[in-house]
């Protein structure tokens, strides 16, 4: 299944799309510009990628995802990402691990689960985080109050062993260009130049490409966000 995303990622670009002149990429249509993303979830996340152990898990999921609604399949396909501002509102931003800033709150919706994430900075502050994880555990409550089955609701620290669930299921893109990552997640733009330091550098470097180096990786172009 992962082979045949790649393969349609392609067939799309090549028959909808058009070719960059002098390269031999091709640029992804614009109508379709949210789909490569969504795909690149799906074949990373539990219901195909290797996140979840054990393949009778994966299985479990496979038959919820196929059977849920479209509202909890799409959850469990692309995750939704909220990350916590003062006065307890939150502010929706792509789920790219670039939201992992240390002086702040994270929810990841998953579908069959959700995830609160403290950075260490704010973890520091025994109020502020207290408040902080508060109003993360009653947005997660509301956003699945409905949802069947009940999904878990797992919360952890910057830095802890578990923190690595919810990496896991993050576009990695720390590793693209500054102006690659400002156009993917424009959040960046808000930052200090001593903030955009101290999150380059708490992350730790592995081999899974991001989303712009496996599109790149299939001859197509990043579409332009939308």
């Amino acid at each position: 299944m992962r082979a045949t995303i790649d393969e349609r990622i392609k067939d799309v670009a090549i028959k909808f799309g058009s070719q960059v002149p002098k390269s031999k990429l091709y640029r992804y249509p614009k109508e379709l510009s949210l789909l490569p993303e969504l795909l690149f979830h799906l074949r990373r996340g539990p219901l195909l990628g290797s996140i979840v152990g054990h393949e009778d898990e994966r299985s479990v999921l496979r038959s919820l995802f196929l059977n849920a609604s479209f509202d909890l399949s799409l959850r469990m396909l692309a995750p939704r990402c909220l990350m916590h501002r003062e006065g307890g509102t939150f502010e929706e931003l792509p789920a790219y691990d670039l939201a992992m800033q240390s002086d702040t709150a994270v929810v990841l919706d998953h579908g069959t689960d959700v995830f609160i994430w403290l950075g260490a900075e704010l973890a520091a502050h025994e109020g502020k985080s207290a408040a902080a994880l508060a109003a993360c555990r009653t947005l997660a409550e509301e956003l699945t109050e409905l949802r069947f089955p009940a999904p878990r609701i797992l919360a952890f620290k910057e830095g802890s062993s578990q923190a690595r669930y919810f990496v896991s299921r993050l576009i990695p893109a720390h590793k693209d260009p500054p102006y690659e990552q400002e156009a993917r997640f424009p959040q960046l733009r808000s930052l200090t130049t001593d903030q955009r330091t101290k999150l380059k550098s708490s992350f730790i470097h592995f081999d899974d490409p991001s989303f712009c180096e496996w599109m790149r990786n299939l001859k197509v172009l990043p579409p332009e966000p939308s």
